[in-house]
């Protein structure tokens, strides 16, 4: 099946697929060694709370994963799909969460903020699509959400838009602007058991993860799986509109008031 056109390039521009195990080996370790820095400081920052710690919610979380090897590739994509890049760690501690308890389910990043809310007993004055944590903290069986959403990438229109950065993600900007269609907009939908991601400029992928945990065999467009994907679009289309535009809950200064006459309160001089 279609494989993203940016995957072949970026190994092309890294020369990734080229690396002996050795050399991936000291790009794991260097990672490691980043995940043990942050570690440390966050023991730090946990100490320095001290005695405020029995009051204070700490929530350790990413904002995307890393290829790390996957797929001969590093670091990530703005239009990357991959378990490894949208499956992010998330831990939470402190008062009103359980202690010692992992929970397998569904679960988005947009959560975390109705999670604080919902602990610190405040009530959102704005319209949002995260789901609290906490009743599924409490009882995993409960279940969370059926499906998770990941959404990335640009319009071939806002290249000129898009960064230019210097060494050393120079090579990445670099392929961003020449191929825009490469990091084009793109959707995507995971149940336990699919992956399905809609590309606006490229061919759609589908992969099952119980067979296919890595997500190498694109079965998009194959008639035997022609009803999973049906049903994931049509669960994929209604969340895009679900979480569309909304209504705000204050009147924006910027646009003045306009106050029409109510019925049969006669003419306006």
């Amino acid at each position: 099946g279609h494989e993203p056109a940016y995957m072949a390039n970026l190994r092309r521009l890294y020369g990734t697929d080229r690396l002996s195990d050795q050399q991936w080996a000291e790009i794991a370790a260097t990672y490691h060694g980043m995940v043990s820095r942050f570690d440390s400081h966050l023991g730090r920052i946990v100490d320095a709370v001290g005695d405020a710690l029995s009051n204070t919610v700490v929530v350790v979380f990413s904002d995307h994963g890393e290829y790390l090897g996957d797929y001969d590739l590093i670091e990530k994509w703005p239009s990357g799909m991959h378990d490894c890049l949208a499956r992010d760690p998330l831990v939470m501690a402190g008062p009103g969460i359980p202690q010692g308890r992992t929970v397998d389910d569904m679960v988005e990043l947009i959560d975390i903020v109705p999670t604080i809310y919902e602990l610190a007993g405040v009530e959102p004055d704005y319209s949002h699509f995260g789901r609290s944590l906490l009743p599924v903290l409490a009882d995993p069986d409960v279940g969370h959400r059926q499906f998770a959403f990941t959404e990335g990438g640009f319009l071939v229109e806002e290249e000129p838009l898009l960064e230019r950065p210097a060494f050393p993600y120079d090579l990445k900007g670099q392929a961003q602007h020449e191929s825009p269609h490469d990091v084009g907009k793109a959707v995507c939908i995971r149940s336990r058991e699919w992956t399905y991601v809609w590309r606006l400029y490229e061919p759609p992928e589908l992969y099952d993860r119980t067979n296919d945990p890595d997500e190498l065999h694109n079965l998009a467009g194959l008639a035997q799986h022609a009803e999973v994907e049906a049903e994931l679009l049509a669960q994929l289309m209604r969340w895009l509109v679900a979480t569309g535009d909304v209504l705000p809950w204050q009147a924006d200064p910027r646009f003045p008031r306009v106050d029409l006459p109510t019925p049969g309160s006669g003419m306006v001089s």
